[in-house]
């Protein structure tokens, strides 16, 4: 029953997601218009509050992250896979979509921007409202267009490079909310990271600076955004103080806000309790969810029931006895039917689908900005303090970094990378840090830049290469037919 109610929500969240994803043929997707007109300060507020702001469509990254395997008795559509679209994503085909699809990750995007641009061109011209609460509200759309624009140049705009990024194609950079506009010129990626970081530095100083809700843009996710942009852009020294500071600050919350300690969440009465064996850990309310911290939910499928892309066996073997984490992972395959994976290969059920803003993430990057800055105490101290949250406090020393690993800079900073890979495994999060990577002449290496496929014995039947250019996705083709003048990705 518990599992039929839980595929019940998750169908429903479907219909939701399909219906706040109606085309345009532009490029910017424009929110339908209604019969009231935002006139008063507490009518951008609500603009705010828009529940589509907290909603993603389609999120191709997930399956396209090199933690992830395919199983050949499973890896059809409707079984063990969830669309076709999927599987050329996995495959890094070069064109993601059908022709005959008229939906991406730019839709709910699109919209959101819509919203946003609206509220920054707008907002303070309004009525009734004090200028602190117009500047407080525009700082929020500001943060909000600037996460926005992350998101699409990490798609469609290359890995950011300091060298190439002023002559590599980016995005169009969309800052007014009108829906007659219908040309649309993709700027340069230096130009996408020059508006996404005086975005937030002018929103941060009026964003609230107390935590009030998920929902809701605060300082502590805007510090945190910014610190994201720039680990992009390998400025680890600019982006340390910002993950400080976001942290800080999530003391002083009006909502839970921080890291779980597993130890007691997956005890009688934690909140990750009971384990469903088809669904899972009881993790399914992201509303209450203490550790996100900025929510841009998505549907993951495949940290759910879709068993066709497990994790791989390199990613298995990250994990240690002890590694509380494990508890979101089953060897077999949906539904249990005595099946095992070969190879210790898992699946990943029960796990929150967030591309916003995770507590997690912040405490992992700013031990990895403390690594590469050769600070190793602090990274060791702030990677122990995160880890003793994830590992069983009854085995000793379960949660300390090895001496050999913690006395040298390239060895803890590749060992922080795979806490990521522990952490967000099937997520969708390792695409992000694979793009990053990608350009950095130290860690590339810990780039995989291959995908396989296993029979149910475990041999490898087949390789997917990853090549570079498909570290960013190409424009679907309903886009590039409404504005044939886009200039489309190799």
């Amino acid at each position: 029953m518990f599992y039929y109610k839980n595929i019940i929500k998750i169908v429903a969240f479907v219909v939701l997601t399909i219906g706040f994803s109606s085309c345009k043929k532009d490029f910017l997707e424009v929110v339908p218009k209604g019969v009231a007109i935002a006139t008063r300060t507490s009518d951008y507020e609500r603009l705010l509050n828009d529940p589509n702001l907290t909603l993603l469509g389609k999120a191709s990254q997930i399956v396209m992250s090199d933690e992830l395997a395919a199983f050949m008795p499973l890896y059809t559509v409707g079984s063990g896979v969830v669309s076709i679209s999927d599987q050329k994503a996995f495959e890094y085909q070069d064109d993601i979509y059908l022709s005959t699809e008229n939906q991406s990750e730019l839709t709910q995007l699109e919209k959101q921007l819509y919203t946003y641009n609206k509220v920054i061109n707008e907002v303070m011209a309004s009525k009734e409202g004090n200028d602190t609460q117009k500047k407080s509200l525009r700082a929020e759309a500001l943060a909000g267009r600037a996460w926005v624009h992350f998101m699409l140049v990490n798609y469609y705009g290359k890995p950011y490079n300091a060298t190439t990024a002023s002559s590599d194609l980016g995005i169009p950079l969309v800052t007014v909310a009108d829906v007659t506009q219908t040309t649309f010129t993709r700027s340069s990626v230096q130009a996408a990271y020059d508006l996404i970081i005086a975005d937030l530095t002018e929103a941060i100083p009026n964003l609230p600076a107390q935590i009030i809700s998920r929902n809701r843009m605060s300082k502590s996710a805007g510090e945190a955004i910014l610190g994201k942009v720039y680990v992009n852009m390998q400025l680890f020294d600019k982006a340390l103080p910002l993950f400080t500071s976001a942290i800080a600050k999530l003391s002083g919350a009006s909502i839970a806000v921080g890291l779980y300690d597993f130890n007691g969440v997956f005890s009688t009465g934690g909140a990750f309790y009971p384990i469903n064996p088809y669904t899972g850990p009881n993790r399914f309310n992201l509303a209450t969810d203490k550790e996100v911290l900025y929510l841009k939910s998505f549907l993951n499928f495949y940290s759910y029931v879709y068993s066709g892309i497990p994790v791989t066996p390199q990613t298995a073997a990250l994990f240690s006895q002890a590694d509380l984490r494990l508890n979101f992972f089953t060897t077999s395959p949906f539904p249990p039917t005595g099946t095992t994976y070969p190879n210790k290969m898992m699946r990943c059920y029960g796990r929150y689908s967030n591309m916003g803003i995770n507590v997690p993430d912040i405490y992992m990057l700013k031990a990895e900005c403390e690594s590469r800055a050769g600070d190793l105490t602090n990274a060791v101290n702030d990677l122990v303090t995160f880890r003793k949250t994830r590992m069983q406090i009854s085995v000793a020393n379960a949660a300390d970094v090895p001496a050999n690993v913690a006395s040298d800079k390239m060895a803890l900073t590749k060992y922080i990378l795979e806490e990521r890979i522990r952490e967000f495994a099937t997520s969708g999060e390792r695409w992000w840090d694979m793009r990053r990577l990608s350009v950095d002449d130290t860690y590339k290496s810990t780039v995989g830049m291959v995908h396989h496929l296993y029979d149910a014995t475990g041999n490898i039947v087949k390789s997917y290469p990853l090549k570079p250019e498909r570290l960013t996705f190409r424009f679907p083709q309903y886009i590039i037919n409404a504005n044939p003048g886009l200039q489309q990705n190799p």
